[in-house]
């Protein structure tokens, strides 16, 4: 009954495309959209209690960002579709926070924002204010749907304050993600095109632009990219076929997990790449 409900949402915008455009392409951003949350735990409120958390304004829906140590070296962690900050507590309870400021956003509709929608427009204005907030990063790293949220805020603004990136499970760009929508939707190839004149409204940059092959070829800092082989989530392949020959693009791939890389290798090689040092160059961005 789940899978059938879009489909019979889908169905319905479809006709209605014809007759009522404007109302049919605003339903279809609004189900593109939606987001189904995931409860927060007692565990994970409990961690994120620890943390000093604040608001990020949006025009579109706050953010929340949480921080966590006073030291001078910085990071920020984006989380993916369905998740929040305390996915992140491993990585935290691992760092010395004397030595490092912390930070973790949680997007709009998820963990502790409000909302019961997210896009990636939003997710990046989030993105990029939490960074104004911050004052600049050493290291960022993001999952999932937010490596693409990354790549999409490198893409358009090329001073971005990052100076190292940590990219893992990422889907190849957004065309993936209008590719699962419309497998879950089915929307006529007319209400398709009727959307598209939305998300050109909304988005900074063509559609078409947005995609982790730009991201890699444009983006001058270094760049981590760890990804599970086997992944079904997001597929290695076209990562792999995007990934440009550059000395400041390195890869950690997994074998045996699944899209969430949380096996404790995958933890402590990308705290080996955070706590890496970032050379003189490396910080001139921030």
């Amino acid at each position: 009954m789940k899978n059938v409900i879009p489909k019979i949402l889908g169905a319905a915008i479809s006709l209605s495309t014809p007759l009522f455009p404007k109302w049919s392409r605003e339903r279809a951003f609004d189900l593109l959209c939606r987001v189904k949350r995931v409860p927060v735990s007692e565990e994970g409120r409990s961690f994120l209690e620890t943390a000093h958390t604040e608001v990020i304004p949006s025009p579109w829906i706050d953010s929340t960002l949480h921080r966590w140590g006073s030291g001078p070296k910085k990071i920020l962690f984006l989380h993916g579709w369905m998740s929040y900050s305390y996915r992140w507590k491993p990585y935290i309870d691992q760092l010395d926070l004397t030595e490092y400021t912390v930070y973790a956003l949680d997007a709009p509709g998820h963990g502790l924002s409000e909302g019961q929608s997210l896009h990636i427009e939003m997710y990046r204005d989030a993105t990029q204010r939490a960074l104004e907030r911050i004052g600049g990063v050493d290291t960022l790293v993001a999952h999932s749907l937010g490596s693409l949220v990354t790549a999409y805020a490198r893409l358009y603004q090329s001073n971005l304050p990052v100076a190292r990136y940590v990219i893992m499970g990422a889907p190849s760009g957004l065309a993936a993600i209008f590719d699962y929508f419309q497998e879950i939707v089915s929307l006529s190839p007319r209400a398709l095109q009727n959307l598209y004149i939305k998300v050109a409204a909304v988005l900074k940059l063509p559609r078409e632009e947005i995609h982790m092959k730009g991201f890699f070829e444009e983006v001058t800092q270094p760049v981590w990219v760890v990804h599970e082989a086997s992944d079904i989530i997001t597929p290695w392949a076209p990562i792999h076929a995007a990934l440009p020959k550059k000395k400041s693009l390195r890869t950690f791939i997994t074998e045996g997990q699944d899209h969430n890389l949380k096996a404790p290798e995958t933890r402590e090689k990308i705290l080996q790449i955070i706590t890496t040092p970032l050379t003189e160059k490396e910080t001139i961005c921030i």
